[in-house]
């Protein structure tokens, strides 16, 4: 039964996507597009400030050289890819399942667990050239169904 839940959840957790849950007061139908695409963190032009983060289109300018920088990648159907930074220093994009309820953005491994550490609050609806948002959300948000 656990092995049935670990395969099913991520195909439910992505069924989710897009879901808005009524913060935002839209629906599937007026969802943001411009949130789906890749992002990448300009913290240069947060001025040392830690919040909000702020995030660019990918390839939509020179970024500096920087030792990480963090990106995210979307798409309307529910999976994702981030930037991972591993204890040997190694970067690499990892795949990734989200689900966005209204601002929040819940990120999940491929196994359904949550990332809470890069889990984020949208500050706004993201723009065709920005994406404002703070990391953090509620771990309790989406709960897999109990085992009977």
């Amino acid at each position: 039964m656990k092995k049935c839940l670990i395969i099913l959840l991520p195909m439910f957790l992505s069924a989710c996507a897009g879901i808005d849950g009524g913060d935002s007061g839209g629906s599937k139908a007026t969802d943001n597009t411009n949130f789906y695409q890749r992002w990448v963190h300009s913290y240069e032009e947060q001025n040392g400030a830690k919040t909000p983060n702020i995030f660019r289109p990918a390839g939509s300018r020179q970024f500096p050289p920087s030792r990480f920088r963090m990106e995210f990648g979307f798409d309307p159907n529910g999976q994702c890819n981030y930037k991972y930074l591993s204890p040997t220093d190694r970067h690499e994009m990892r795949s990734c399942i989200y689900t966005k309820i209204g601002k929040k953005v819940y990120i999940y491994d491929d196994a359904g667990k949550l990332l809470p550490q890069i889990s984020f609050t949208l500050l706004e609806p993201a723009s065709s050239n920005q994406m404002r948002m703070s990391y953090g959300v509620k771990k309790t948000q989406i709960k897999p169904a109990k085992k009977k």
